[in-house]
This record gives structure tokens, C-alpha cells and sequence, in this order.
């Protein structure tokens, strides 16, 4: 088990609260650039340098691929000696890879990580630098409070988180209003919503059950609207709860299946990745989206239709009838980020490019300035905010608590495995909610 994990689990919610603070001051113009007052400016000059970049954004013209290439453009010509060799995947295939890197322990000198689990294989095999954290505290980079919780284990803390993650709904408000659908505010508007879209010849909800992780994820989040327990996912994962007795936990399990078995998401669904998800929903084929806070950049994307631009809006996951919990318990983390690799043949070029990369004025002023995503940083209001920067915003800042990790990564690399392994198998038909509340109890005691 994750010791790092189990130490802040609520967290985020300080982070929240901290970003609401910052929000609530930031109504003038008088705000400053706070990293380009910190020590992290690099000198120019010096022995040419070639470091290697490993990342999961392939599309470098929108969101956060273009965010990332901007700082790296300010990073190399801040320092003439230093090229940047970047290689980047999508998704499913940069897991692959980066298993398949750590394996080889190829000299990479800066990954993106997956907090959690997934990193936690990547530290277990010492491929990557434990770093120290009093170098990252004070304005320089800005980092709000319990960010570290998903990239420290054992005390340690071995990568830096680039956003704040939580789940939510996009949806298509032209679709909702045109068709005449309810936008909905509870589960059985949610199910009753996707009825009526299937009806219509429109698919309801995307997915990318081919990934796994979302079908986790949208558990989570019905057992936190049914118990009002942001705890209870995370207290099952470390056997301090059973996922068989609990009857929170088989509630959740039923209205999972109803899901499933009302056709809410879309035809072909296990066999759609992150892709083709996210395609079907942006070319407004799909009503809504279940997906993260980190597709900010939807928005502000020229390569998506201006009629979706003009109608994506975000929807909080609506509360159950009868449950115990509020629609403003965010099922929120931080997941992604970036790690330096200890088989880097220039760790301190590559230190002092990792150090200016998560400075507060590079990776956080402009992932937000772009509208790509919510920083892990305290950001500044811009002015030029979309309206689902806005509404994502407010998400965040209206948030009661948090859940501060998702529970598949809140155990082992092997819990991951299985339990992702029986949400695949319960949403191809192959099982029960008894049958899956099962098979997620032994993914725990297995771990």
C-alpha cells in the first residue's frame, strides 16, 4: 500500500479553498507574474546540450500539448545550448512505451507521470529521482497545499503535479435544447436524459471504455453521491472497508448497471479509447462527455466545429435520489505531471529544466492563459477566460470536499490491474453488481 497515499486524502480541498482565495483577490489588473520573481531563470550560453522529453501530448497546436511546447520554445531560447529531443504519444500507447523505457532504463531526462499507482511502479523500479521538497516551496512556484499527495510515497516525493484533476460531465448545450432534454441535475434525469437522446438517433453520453479508468472513476463518483463519503472508496482499497457489505457500495453497483444496461453511453463503448471518445463528442454527435477537468482546451480549440465551441458547458455529476451526498463533493486529485529519470546522462541540465518547466510563471501562467486546464499552482484571472474555464472554475471553487485521490490509484499497480480488469468484464455483460463488488473485494485483499 501506498503510504504516501494514505497520508492526504482530503487535501485538495485546501488546494481548493487556497485557488478560491487567490480568485477572489484577482478582480483587478494589478496581478503579477509571481515565478518570474523567483531564482528559476537559467543562464544562457554553456556547453550544448541535448536532453530527451517523453510526453502524452501529441497535439502540440491546442490545450496542454501546446502549453507544454510553449514553455519548452521559452526554455531553449532562454538557453541557446540546450536542444529539446521531444517524443510524444497518445495516451494508452505512452504508457506502453514509458513501461517498456523503464524496463530498458532508457536515459529519458524528463517524463509526464501518472500519480499513483502508476508512478509508484516507475519509483519501485527506481526510475525516477526522488526530489526534495523544500526546493519547490514559496512563490516561485506556487504549489497549492496537498498537491504532492498522488507523487509521494514512502515520505518521498518523486514527480510534481501540472493541474488539478477532477471528474465532471461536458455537455452539448444546443443538442439539450434543440431535442428539448432536460439538463439533468439528478442520476435518473441522467438515465431518463439518455433514453430520450437515444430515441433521437443521438448518442447520449462518450466514454473510453477501452481505457478502463473512467468506468472507475464513474463508480467512485456514485458512491460518493450515494454514501456522501468521500472516504469510503479509499477506506475499501485499504481493507479498512469491505466493497462486498457495505450497502453503500451495492447501490452504487446497481445504479452502475443501470447505466450500462439503459444504454447511456454509446454504441461500441468498450472498444472506444480516449480518441475516439473525445471525437464523437466534440463533432456533437455525442451529447455529453464523462471526462476531466484537463479538456479545458476544448473551448478555445480552432480545430473543433465553432458551433461546439459555442455550446460545450460543463455539468457537476448529478446526485442520487435518496443518496447522502451534495453535487458540490467533487471527486477531485491531481494525477499527471512530470518526473526527472535517474538514467539522465545530464542531470543538471535536465534539473534546471524540470525546475523551469514547473515554475508558477511558465507551466501554470500558461496552461491557464491558453485555457487548457486548471493549474496545481495558484493561477491569476487573465480577462480572456472561456466560458468553461469559468465554469470549470467555479467547480472547483464550489467544492465542499474532495476526495484528494482516484481510488484505482489509491492502492498497488496490481489493485489497478484487477480492478480496472473487473469493471472491463461487469461493462462487456460478463457480471453482476454482486459479482463485481466481488471481484473489486478481491483486487483489495490481493494487492
Amino acid at each position: 500500500m501506498n503510504k504516501g497515499l494514505l497520508s492526504g486524502r482530503n487535501a485538495l480541498l485546501a488546494g481548493a479553498l487556497a485557488a478560491t482565495a487567490v480568485l477572489s483577490a484577482c478582480g483587478s489588473n494589478n496581478s503579477s507574474n509571481t515565478a518570474s520573481e523567483g531564482n528559476n531563470t537559467p543562464a544562457a550560453g554553456g556547453e550544448q546540450v541535448t536532453l530527451r522529453v517523453f510526453s502524452n501530448l501529441p497535439d502540440r497546436k491546442s490545450g496542454q500539448g501546446l502549453a507544454e511546447q510553449m514553455v519548452i520554445d521559452n526554455y531553449t531560447k532562454e538557453n541557446p545550448n540546450v536542444k529539446i529531443e521531444l517524443e510524444t504519444l497518445a495516451e494508452e500507447p505512452f504508457k506502453n512505451k514509458l513501461k517498456a523505457y523503464m524496463a530498458s532504463n532508457e536515459p529519458i531526462d524528463v517524463t509526464m507521470v501518472h500519480g499513483g499507482a502508476e508512478l509508484n511502479t516507475l519509483v519501485q523500479a527506481g526510475y525516477v529521482k526522488e526530489l526534495d521538497p523544500a526546493a519547490y516551496e514559496g512563490e516561485a512556484f506556487s504549489f497549492l497545499p496537498g498537491v504532492y499527495t498522488s507523487f509521494t510515497f514512502n515520505d518521498k516525493l518523486y514527480g510534481l503535479p501540472r493541474n488539478s484533476d477532477y471528474e465532471v460531465i461536458y455537455y452539448n448545450k444546443r443538442l439539450f435544447e434543440e431535442n428539448n432534454i432536460k439538463v439533468p441535475t439528478t442520476y435518473a434525469e441522467l438515465i431518463e436524459a439518455g433514453k430520450q437522446f437515444r430515441e433521437k438517433g443521438i448518442e447520449p453520453m462518450s466514454i473510453n471504455g477501452k481505457d478502463l479508468w473512467s468506468f472507475g472513476a464513474f463508480f467512485q463518483d456514485l458512491v460518493i453521491r450515494v454514501g456522501g463519503d468521500q472516504n469510503l472508496m479509499l477506506d475499501a482499497v485499504a481493507r479498512k472497508k469491505d466493497f462486498t457489505t457495505d450497502e453503500t457500495f451495492k447501490k452504487a453497483a446497481e445504479l452502475l448497471g443501470e447505466a450500462r444496461d439503459s444504454g447511456l453511453f454509446q454504441a461500441s463503448y468498450m472498444t472506444s479509447d480516449y480518441g475516439a471518445s473525445q471525437n464523437l463528442f466534440t463533432q456533437e454527435r455525442a451529447a455529453m462527455w464523462y471526462m476531466g477537468s484537463w479538456e479545458a482546451g476544448m473551448a478555445t480549440n480552432e480545430n473543433l466545429p465553432q458551433t461546439f465551441r459555442d455550446n460545450v458547458a460543463v455539468l457537476k455529476f448529478p446526485v442520487v435520489d435518496g443518496g447522502k451526498g451534495k453535487n458540490t463533493d467533487l471527486l477531485a486529485w491531481n494525477g499527471g505531471g512530470y518526473s526527472l529519470v535517474n538514467s539522465s546522462k545530464h542531470p543538471e541540465e535536465a534539473k534546471k529544466f524540470f525546475d523551469y518547466l514547473m515554475s508558477a510563471g511558465q507551466w501554470a501562467k500558461t496552461v491557464w492563459d491558453i485555457g487548457a486546464a486548471v493549474p496545481a499552482q495558484t493561477y491569476q484571472l487573465n480577462g480572456n477566460e472561456s466560458s468553461l474555464q469559468k465554469e470549470l472554475t467555479e467547480v472547483l471553487t464550489g467544492a465542499t470536499t474532495t476526495a484528494g485521490s482516484l481510488g484505482l490509484d489509491y492502492g498497488t499497480p496490481k489493485f489497478k490491474d484487477d480492478s480496472q480488469n473487473a469493471f472491463g468484464k461487469f461493462f462487456a455483460g460478463g457480471s453482476t453488481a454482486e459479482q463485481l463488488l466481488g471481484d473489486l473485494q478481491s483486487a483489495a485483499a490481493s494487492q
